[in-house]
Order: C-alpha cells, then sequence, then structure tokens
C-alpha cells in the first residue's frame, strides 16, 4: 500500500513541476517574441516538445527528463523579461 501512495505522490509532484514548467517556458517564449505571430510558431513548437514526452512512464526517466528542460529553461531565460504593471486610477 505504501508503495503505491509512494508512487502517486511522485507523480503528482512530476505532473506539478511539468505544469509549472511549461508556464515559465511559455511566458519565456513571449518574453523573446518580437511580434506575435513569432510568439504563436513558438509555442507551438514548445507545446509539441512537451507532448512528444507525454507517454513516458519510467519515473527515473521523468525526473531527468525534467531536470534536463529545468536546466535548458534557465539558460533560455530572457535577460529584462517583460514585466506588467497594473496602475491604479
Amino acid at each position: 500500500m505504501s508503495t503505491t501512495a509512494g508512487y502517486l505522490a511522485r507523480r503528482a509532484g512530476q505532473k506539478e513541476r511539468v505544469r509549472l514548467l511549461y508556464r515559465r517556458a511559455l511566458k519565456d517564449t513571449l518574453n523573446w517574441a518580437v511580434h506575435r505571430h513569432l510568439f504563436y510558431q513558438d509555442a507551438s513548437e514548445l507545446r509539441d516538445k512537451f507532448e512528444a514526452n507525454r507517454n513516458v512512464e519510467n519515473l527515473d526517466v521523468i525526473d531527468r527528463l525534467i531536470e534536463d528542460a529545468e536546466a535548458q529553461q534557465r539558460n533560455f531565460q530572457h535577460p529584462d523579461p517583460y514585466i506588467v504593471v497594473l496602475l491604479r486610477c
């Protein structure tokens, strides 16, 4: 029973890491895009990269893929990201 619970907990953690990684990568893609049509193309390519590994079942392989993707995302971060400032009137 604890093995199943451990598996499910690890799997849930991996799903959360992937979700956050995808969001960060998508926001960074928007920072690099000069025009919206370029962003759509880059976002589609990014989604394809994530979808390519969707059916991987080995937990150790998934962890390695996540770590590699996080390292790649850190290297890809924009040095001057776009920051939305909300002004109150």
